[in-house]
C-alpha cells in the first residue's frame, strides 16, 4: 500500500473535490469548508485556504493552518488540518486542539484514521510541536481510541463534551 501525505495546493483536482464530499461540514467535532460548494467556489476555496497556510487574509483571531490530504494508493481519502501553534482562548473557550481530521465516508472502517493520524503527528513536529492537546468529542469512540493508541492521555474535560487528550511528539 502507497501512502502519502500532500499539502493543500492550489491545483487540486476533482478527484480531491469529490473526497471532500464524502466528510459533512460539520461531523463529530471537525469541520469541512469544503463540503456542498460547487466546483468553482471549490476552486476559490483552495486558494483561500492556501493563502491560510501562509497567515495571509486571515479572519480576525485566527491562527494560521496547515491542510494535508492523504492519498492511499494515489486516491485521496481523507484530510486534516494542523494549527501552527495554539492559543489559551482556542484551548479555554472553544475547545480546539491542534490539529482535527476526517476521513471520506466511503473509506471509512478501513484504519485510514489511524494512518492519516500518525501522519498528521510527523508534520506536528516538523511544525515544531514537542506535545499537541486535542479535543475530541466524547461520543467519537473511534477518533479516542486512535488517540490513546498513538500516545494520547485523557487529562481532562471539556464543558462535558470533550475529553481535552495530551500527546507528546516524539
Amino acid at each position: 500500500m502507497k501512502v502519502e501525505l500532500k499539502q493543500l495546493s492550489v491545483n487540486m483536482t476533482e478527484q480531491e473535490y469529490v473526497m471532500f464530499q464524502g466528510i459533512l461540514d460539520i461531523e463529530n467535532g471537525f469541520t469541512n469548508p469544503a463540503y456542498n460548494l460547487t466546483y468553482n467556489e471549490y476552486k476559490k476555496w483552495l486558494q483561500e485556504v492556501d493563502n491560510h497556510s501562509k497567515g495571509i487574509n486571515l479572519p480576525d483571531g485566527w491562527i494560521p493552518y496547515t491542510t494535508y490530504i492523504l492519498y492511499i494508493n494515489d486516491i485521496p481519502v481523507g484530510y486534516g488540518r494542523i494549527r501552527h501553534s495554539s492559543s489559551e482562548y482556542l484551548e479555554t473557550v472553544v475547545g480546539a486542539g491542534n490539529f482535527g481530521y476526517g476521513i471520506s465516508k466511503e473509506y471509512r472502517g478501513k484504519g485510514y484514521g489511524d494512518i492519516l493520524f500518525k501522519e498528521l503527528l510527523k508534520k506536528c513536529k516538523e511544525h515544531g510541536y514537542n506535545e499537541i492537546k486535542l479535543f475530541p468529542l466524547k461520543t467519537n469512540e473511534v477518533t479516542i481510541k486512535i488517540m490513546i493508541k498513538n500516545g494520547g492521555r485523557i487529562i481532562g474535560n471539556f464543558k462535558d463534551e470533550k475529553y481535552i487528550i495530551s500527546i507528546p511528539i516524539k
